[in-house]
């Protein structure tokens, strides 16, 4: 129940990379740093740093950069670092920190919860090591869209990477997927 209340949350907060925040009310405990950020590279991606997560993404299209900070008391979550982008095809990329009230005992009880797929129904689990750090790749396929899920186990936190679209997109999906999430550097928060 509590993963599925953290996947709608991080499902919700990629609705939110289409803000346009000029002259709009942002959902309450939302900072927006920065709207349609990045300037491609010559291979056409983008560096996608955190503001207040430190870490950074690279992304295929301009991004938003935000943080939310949880205001229920009894939410596992405290606060959300995202970098995030949606295309006009309706793929969307996002990597999110995720900054739990009870740090690493948390962090690692949500992380095993990836691990056995509870919650999701994948189609796929793949163990790996981002650096020395466990993480799983985890594949979804449903009928009208597809996503792939990168999660990481740092010390305290969580930092979930995914990427989504319609089923339709699913080969061009298949092909951001890896460097999208072999992009991921962490720095110290």
């Amino acid at each position: 129940m509590i993963m599925t209340r953290a996947l709608f949350l991080v499902s919700l907060l990629s609705t939110t990379l289409a803000i346009s925040a000029i002259g709009q009310t942002l959902p309450p405990g939302m900072t927006m740093h920065r709207v349609q950020a990045g300037e491609p590279d010559t291979s056409g991606w983008m560096l996608a740093s955190s503001t207040e997560g430190g870490f950074s993404v690279r992304l295929p299209l301009k991004f938003n950069d935000f943080t939310i900070a949880e205001s229920d008391p009894k939410a596992p979550t405290a606060r959300l670092f995202v970098v995030g982008g949606k295309s006009e095809e309706g793929i969307k990329l996002t990597a999110t920190r995720i900054v739990y009230r009870k740090g690493a005992e948390s962090a690692k009880h949500f992380f095993s919860r990836f691990e056995k797929g509870l919650d999701l129904k994948p189609e796929r689990i793949t163990p790996q090591k981002v650096g020395e750090r466990p993480a799983v790749d985890i594949v979804l396929k449903r009928a009208s869209d597809v996503g792939y899920q990168r999660a990481v186990l740092l010390d305290s936190d969580l930092i979930l990477m995914i990427i989504e679209s319609p089923r339709s997109r699913d080969a061009t999906t298949q092909q951001l997927a890896t460097p999208f999430f072999d992009s991921l550097v962490v720095s110290v928060r």
